[in-house]
């Protein structure tokens, strides 16, 4: 192994774990990776499964065994099954080949013992079939395991690390109207040296109908502790599920236009995995795309940034693109602003906007809001704009969805802002290298 290889391998060793929120690898750690992700697979946890965990990782060294007790007090995140996926398949993949390196023990271990959690949810849970989706995240982490094979191949594994920086995707996304919800199916196409693949989610979108705002609610309270991106991610998820299900009929009609579009097999994915693929894409390959509302198209690939509008194409070259956020929010309703992200392309300026919560807990309102207007920013028929001046927040909503941009530029009103899906604005400005604090809360609710 060439000395290069083996420090671009102890660099994704460190930060596969530091995505888990540890400062340094803790191999003690593997054989509990899958107990937890089992254990959390249906967003509760049980006080049977928690005990069962903490007993068994009293042995562990100090640092990891609080790690393992903070897992069990807060629900992980929607990231935490890919990360934990990517680290074992890395760890399987790069071990295996070393002489007494003990991956076949932590790997059948850490199996064994999920196994032991799920067998020991009770009877009557496991006579109605109450542990498909622990049953299901196991076989996930298996094939992590054993296949060395995340959600979809060791190929959308590799992009999403940055290890290939010569990805290059292509947003894909059909829609059609079913009655008061649309039929979406949106995803990305890798072109690779001698491998075409497409990955992406199907999802049936409610038209016109809120969030409930106390689930909203409930959510923002379960994810304080989370990276500001996760935490909106949880409520796209939400969003995501709140339609009716597809049947197979609408199911095969969709996947049979992305892979037309493609021109490749597809293969489906969550929400949640789709997100993590595209965030790493922003951060390590400065790519993005988005796909909804007024905005057809908005992309930042490398060398430039392309805006297609309906009607209006937009272009620049990245060396002429200055971006920047405005440091002071412009307020909103009660415990929330707006922060809005500033392209400068020579005279012109494109202006994304997305909500921000300013303290915590979120209040009634700010739930409210998020479940009353968060649908209208992912709803493909409609784009939401932001009077910087008012503010007000206008809905520009479009009869059909055109086939191709046209050549007419169309910028935007003065002192207006396109208001987009908060992931949608963290990718845009993780493209662009623009910096910002997206951690964990830490502003406290006012006396």
């Amino acid at each position: 192994m060439s000395h290069r290889h083996s420090e671009l391998l102890a660099s994704l060793d460190r930060r596969l774990w530091r995505d888990l929120g540890l400062a340094d690898p803790e191999p003690a750690l593997l054989r509990f990776l899958p107990m937890v992700v089992v254990a959390w697979s249906d967003g509760k946890l049980g006080v049977s499964e928690a005990n069962l965990i903490r007993d068994r990782a009293r042995s562990l060294p100090e640092i990891p065994r609080e790690w393992v007790n903070q897992r069990l007090r807060v629900p992980p995140g929607p990231y935490f099954r890919c990360q934990v996926s990517h680290l074992l398949a890395f760890m399987a993949n790069t071990w295996s080949g070393t002489e007494g390196d003990g991956c076949q023990d932590w790997s059948e271990t850490g199996e064994r013992w999920a196994r032991e959690l799920i067998a020991d949810q009770g009877i009557f849970r496991r006579m109605f079939g109450g542990l498909e989706r622990e049953k299901a995240e196991l076989s996930t982490l298996n094939a992590a395991m054993h296949e060395h094979g995340i959600f979809v191949s060791d190929r959308i594994w590799s992009l999403a690390r940055g290890a290939h920086a010569e990805a290059d995707p292509t947003r894909i996304a059909y829609c059609k109207k079913d009655a008061d919800q649309v039929n979406q199916v949106l995803g990305l196409s890798f072109m690779g040296e001698g491998e075409h693949l497409a990955v992406g989610t199907m999802n049936a979108l409610a038209r016109d109908e809120d969030l409930n705002p106390h689930r909203v609610a409930e959510l923002l309270r379960q994810s304080a502790h989370l990276r500001e991106g996760e935490r909106w991610v949880l409520l796209g998820e939400e969003f995501v599920n709140s339609g009716r299900p597809l049947t197979q009929l609408q199911r095969a009609e969709l996947k049979r236009a992305m892979e037309m579009a493609s021109g490749c097999a597809f293969e489906e994915c969550s929400f949640a995995e789709l997100s993590y693929l595209e965030d790493a894409l922003a951060v390590d390959a400065r790519w993005m795309s988005w796909v909804a509302g007024r905005v057809e198209e908005l992309r930042v690939d490398h060398g430039s940034v392309v805006r297609q509008q309906v009607p209006g194409t937009f272009q620049a070259p990245r060396a002429k693109v200055k971006a920047q956020m405005m440091q002071t929010l412009v307020p909103g309703p009660k415990g929330m602003g707006f922060r809005v992200l500033e392209l400068f392309f020579g005279d012109e300026v494109l202006r994304l906007a997305s909500p921000v919560l300013q303290t915590e807990p979120p209040p009634q309102e700010a739930a409210e809001w998020i479940a009353r207007f968060l649908p209208a920013m992912c709803d493909p028929w409609t784009q939401l704009v932001l009077d910087l001046d008012g503010p007000r927040w206008v809905a520009e909503v479009l009869p059909e969805m055109a086939d191709a941009a046209s050549s007419r530029p169309e910028p935007l009103l003065p002192g207006r802002a396109l208001l987009v899906p908060p992931w949608v604005w963290f990718r845009a400005a993780d493209a662009l290298g623009v910096r910002f604090f997206a951690g964990r809360r830490k502003v406290k609710s006012p006396e």
